[in-house]
Order: C-alpha cells, then sequence, then structure tokens
C-alpha cells in the first residue's frame, strides 16, 4: 500500500475539476450578492431565497463531488487484469 501526502492524487484531482469550477463560481456568485445588492427593494424572504437557490446547489454538488473522488480513488487502487 502506498502512503498518500494529500487528501486525493493529482489524477483524481483532474478528474473532479469538471465540479470544482462550478463550486468555486458559485462562491463567486454568493460573495458579489453579499457585497452588492442587485434588487435594491427586496424583502428579508427574498434574500433567504436568493442564497437558498446558491447554498443548496452547492452543497448538493460539493457532496456529489466528494463522493465521486472517493469513488474514482478505490476504483484506482483496484489492480485489473492479470
Amino acid at each position: 500500500m502506498k502512503a498518500k501526502s494529500s487528501v486525493f492524487e493529482k489524477e483524481v484531482l483532474l478528474d473532479i475539476a469538471v465540479n470544482i469550477i462550478p463550486l468555486a463560481v458559485i462562491v463567486v456568485f454568493a460573495a458579489v450578492f453579499l457585497v452588492a445588492n442587485p434588487w435594491a427593494n427586496d424583502s428579508t424572504f427574498s434574500r433567504v431565497l436568493q442564497y437558498a437557490l446558491l447554498v443548496l446547489p452547492f452543497v448538493g454538488l460539493a457532496v456529489l463531488t466528494y463522493v465521486a473522488a472517493r469513488r474514482i480513488e478505490v476504483e484506482e487502487d483496484v489492480e485489473v487484469g492479470p
């Protein structure tokens, strides 16, 4: 068994980069909406809804990315063939 220096290997990080980039985009949008209010006359409900529409997909995509990375890592550890 080989020693691991990080959580995921470089190849796994490259495989899940397709999910990490949208996570970064969601974080940028959340930060922009926190600093600048694009809708000046909004209520508390609309702010909660606005952040829920950002946070819920972020959490779902983060969980999906983590599960996929673990699955890819397990599949890479299994030797296939004779």
